[in-house]
């Protein structure tokens, strides 16, 4: 299985009602309900793919729920509330899953969207699977998309990148407070956003079009400690926010990493700034 490729044909086939006003293809999908807007993400953590066995099951829990809310923060969106569900073999203790749920919930209800409901069942077959769906609200000038990037727009990023896996992936706040900053600053000039789960260059391919292509510079990219630059393009499981904007936001907030140019029908999506196609870096969570 390719899983952009796989996306790809789903969304192209996915039927779409006026009440969908956000389709497949985003961090988030969003519903209209009577007035309102609701917008609407869905997650897996599997045991032995997304972490290991030997992690500590609250840290399970907290990152069922972060990796889920982290694309919230990429709307620049308000949590409002949760479900999870879980797939567990038997002979999983209770007190295993007790913990990674109090993980689950104490960070739900702290970042503002607490769970009120889910399920559970029996997968002897399959390793422990975590499902979480987010709800949230969007802002009032309506949820930032991956869409909108300009030519002339500074590509930019909040906090560090690279050496994720040392413990950053168990351990990160998704930046939800961080975009409202962002949007509050920056308003109508933060033209597109997502947030960095597949790697830099994977995930910047999606802020890009048929008419505009991203252009990196590598050594302007903000480094966690113990990472190198390879690494922060492709390993992912940052959880920071990637983003357009017409203007430079405060350097507190984030750090430009490049610009937004034309882009002609044979040029690939994300280059560097020395012309290497970095498109396709990135980690697969299939």
């Amino acid at each position: 299985m390719h899983e952009l490729e796989l996306l790809k044909s789903i969304y192209a086939s996915a039927s779409q009602s006026s009440d969908i006003t956000i389709g497949p293809g985003d961090d988030m999908g969003e519903l209209q309900i009577g007035s309102e807007r609701i917008l609407c993400a869905i997650d897996h953590l599997i045991l032995g793919r997304h972490v290991t066995s030997k992690a500590p099951p609250a840290s399970i829990g907290r990152k069922a729920i972060a990796r889920c809310f982290s694309d919230i923060a990429a709307m620049a969106a308000h949590p409002i509330g949760s479900l999870m569900t879980a797939c567990i073999p038997s002979d999983m203790s209770n007190d295993w899953c007790e913990q990674v749920f109090d993980g689950a919930k104490i960070v739900a209800e702290q970042w503002g969207g607490p769970i009120f409901g889910g399920d559970i069942a029996s997968c002897n077959e399959a390793p422990p699977i975590f499902t979480v769906t987010a709800f949230a609200t969007p802002p009032k000038r309506g949820a930032i998309l991956r869409t909108g990037a300009e030519v002339g727009d500074y590509i930019c990023v909040t906090g560090e990148l690279g050496n994720s896996q040392e413990a950053h992936h168990l351990t990160f706040t998704p930046r939800i407070e961080e975009a409202q900053k962002l949007l509050q600053v920056l308003g109508e000039d933060l033209h597109s956003m997502i947030d960095i789960s597949d790697g830099l260059g994977q995930d910047a391919s999606h802020l890009a079009s048929d008419t505009v292509q991203l252009v990196v510079e590598k050594n302007s990219i903000p480094l966690r400690a113990g990472a190198t630059i390879q690494g922060a393009l492709r390993e992912g499981e940052d959880y920071e926010l990637l983003f357009t904007s017409k203007t430079i936001p405060p350097s507190h907030l984030a750090t430009v990493i490049g610009s937004v140019c034309i882009r002609k029908p044979s040029n690939p999506a994300v280059i560097t700034s020395d012309g290497v196609d970095i498109s396709s870096y990135g980690w697969s969570h299939t």
